[in-house]
């Protein structure tokens, strides 16, 4: 059978069981992943994860369609938006604590590169008692399945069975609280991440006087961002009003402007010019590459709220190419050596190393410096006209979030 996309296969399912049309007249439209697999030979599993907006195919977006998981092997198709809209900057003051002076050295908090790590630290520095208002101990991690109900937009969805996820649980004299973590900012998410577990643990402790609370939790940079997680029967809401966010104290000497003209070309200028403005998602994805056995694009893509069309997410993988920090090597995606040797280091040396690499290209350098640029530097790029002034657009990008990040005031 010839390989399609998931975007193709999906219009084909509609297509053949008129999903539509059966839509129109019961509002929902229940599919078994033996059924998805008999179509075009895809896994439902791939077929059906769908974290973030931008990964609905287009049959299912331009109808105002989503897909839920309701039991083992069987989903749900209906006119519902299950995915919460999150802020790209905390929305309160960034609150600056010490780093944690209890003798731990096998956690450093200003080099995280998971996000049970950055949970972890987040507990033994206390932030997590600030979050929940009380003193806690972390009892639940990891998958299991069970039992709950709720319904979107009057359709009703009454889960048996699914598999439900939980980076990390805290308990304490009041509250349970249930955290779902991410390594670097996504502008949605799907509630199944939260409500589910959420909806789960309330059933499992009906009765026992403890308020069951979920967080939404990242880990952008440097700075942890907790994001209540707030759902009434009705509305389901990312509470930014109640949003706390935490960065440890650091000094910066480092300052962008210095850098000085480079006397060796650091990136690999066989590769395209850079065309990815968000240069903190392509911090996050360098982090989650190495979190992966054998790391594919796609599947790391799948982690953040980028289409999944090749040349969207070739754009940032580009990116680390370019700067030598990862290559491809049978199939899957592997760090080179810089690349092992930035992730080794804190993240402010990281940042600075980051800049070294990108403006010793001549013509990074000049935007940097206000210096004239002309079509030869782009010459050995093959990009010419309208096309320069995209690339350029990625750069200057690139430099304001540096200086932000370097001009905080984290002390």
């Amino acid at each position: 059978m010839t390989k399609i996309s998931n975007n193709d296969a999906w219009t084909n399912i509609f297509d053949d069981l008129k999903i539509l049309d059966k839509i129109t007249i019961d509002s929902y439209f229940d599919i078994s992943a033996d059924e998805i697999k008999r179509r075009d030979g895809k896994e439902a599993r791939l077929m059906t994860k769908i974290d973030h907006r931008e990964h609905l195919p287009t049959v299912m977006q331009e109808n105002g369609l989503s897909i839920l998981a309701i039991q083992n092997g069987l989903y749900r198709i209906a006119r519902t938006d299950p995915f919460i809209n999150i802020e790209k900057e905390p929305q309160c003051h960034v609150k600056i604590i010490q780093q944690p002076t209890n003798g731990i050295i096998t956690l450093d908090p200003l080099n995280i590169q998971s996000e049970s790590a950055a949970l972890d630290i987040a507990n033994i520095s206390n932030i997590l008692d600030d979050v929940f208002g009380e003193k806690t101990l972390l009892t639940i991690r990891g998958r299991l399945r069970g039992e709950l109900s709720f319904s979107l937009n009057s359709i009703p969805y009454d889960i048996n069975g699914v598999q439900i996820e939980v980076d990390g649980g805290y308990e304490g004299a009041k509250s349970v609280n249930l955290i779902e973590a991410k390594l670097g900012y996504r502008g949605n998410i799907n509630i199944r991440q939260l409500l589910y577990p959420e909806l789960f643990w309330k059933n499992q402790l009906r009765g026992r006087r403890k308020e069951v609370k979920s967080f939404i939790f990242y880990y952008q940079d440097d700075i942890f961002r907790f994001i209540p997680f707030k759902y009434d029967g009705n509305i389901i809401t990312a509470s930014h009003e109640e949003e706390k966010a935490f960065a440890f104290s650091r000094v910066s000497t480092f300052q962008l402007s210095n850098i000085e003209q480079p006397t060796r070309l650091l990136v690999n200028d066989e590769i395209p010019f850079p065309q990815a403005d968000d240069f903190e998602k392509i911090h996050a994805i360098f982090l989650n590459i190495q979190n992966e056995e054998c790391p594919q694009k796609v599947n790391i893509i799948g982690n953040f709220d980028i289409e999944l069309v090749e040349r969207q997410y070739d754009y940032y993988f580009n990116v680390l190419r370019w700067m030598n920090l990862c290559t491809v090597w049978n199939g899957c995606i592997a760090l080179t050596e810089q690349g092992k040797y930035l992730l080794s280091l804190n993240i402010e040396k990281r940042m600075e190393e980051f800049t070294r690499i990108i403006f010793s290209e001549t013509i990074c350098y000049k935007v940097l410096k206000g210096l004239p640029q002309n079509e030869a530097d782009f010459a050995r790029y093959h990009i010419s006209g309208s096309t320069i002034k995209r690339r350029l657009s990625t750069i200057r990008s690139w430099i304001k979030y540096f200086n932000n990040f370097f001009e905080k005031k984290l002390f």
